[in-house]
């Protein structure tokens, strides 16, 4: 499965040694290789058989979940940040905020607040702004809300898959959304992921 938002313009990019900090695999010397490795790992971690809605809103389970698309590439793979990004909160705050997010993601479900795509994607916004892993949190992201919304019976979402755009578009649109969603507006973020 290859997610139509990753980029791949700078495939051949080298990448730096801050870049490879963590990193297993000794021949990755360029974003493309980085890609594919990951890439393998992540569908290799798909064979797995998806949770329950219990099963998943657990703060250990998406570290589990994270470790799984991750581990073969990355050493912290699972492993909450423990510096500062440009974007996220303070590493700090990851355990206790995803905890929240699991909470509120729970009441969600019990008392039905919203539809099925608008609780997926509501706890797919929190957690890619959460921003809890040095890397991969989109991914990790939409595959947990994949996950939500199958196990709450609905489709998976295509994450813009369905159209001819090409993946900068895409991940312009997605962006977008995303920035949409941290003003307050989730709807574009919604209809991203069924298009």
């Amino acid at each position: 499965m290859i997610d139509p938002l990753v980029p791949l313009g700078d495939g051949h990019t080298e990448l730096s040694e801050e870049d490879r900090l963590g990193l297993i695999p000794t021949y990755i010397a360029i974003r493309g290789e980085l890609f594919d490795a990951e890439q393998r790992n992540i569908a290799q971690a798909l064979l797995r058989r998806p949770p329950s809605v219990t099963a998943l809103l657990d703060d250990a389970y998406l570290r589990r979940l994270h470790k799984a698309m991750f581990d073969q590439v990355w050493e912290w793979a699972g492993r909450y940040r423990i510096r500062e990004t440009n974007i996220g909160i303070a590493f700090e705050q990851i355990a206790s905020e995803i905890r929240d997010l699991v909470e509120d993601t729970k009441t969600w479900v019990e008392y039905s607040t919203y539809e099925r795509d608008e609780t997926a994607v509501r706890f797919h916004h929190r957690l890619v702004s959460i921003h809890a892993f040095s890397n991969g949190n989109g991914r990790h992201g939409r595959i947990a809300a994949d996950y939500l919304v199958a196990s709450l019976n609905g489709e998976t979402f295509t994450w813009g898959a369905l159209g001819d755009t090409d993946t900068d578009q895409l991940r312009s649109a997605y962006l977008c959304a995303l920035r949409r969603a941290d003003g307050g507006d989730i709807n574009d973020l919604v209809t991203f992921a069924r298009t």
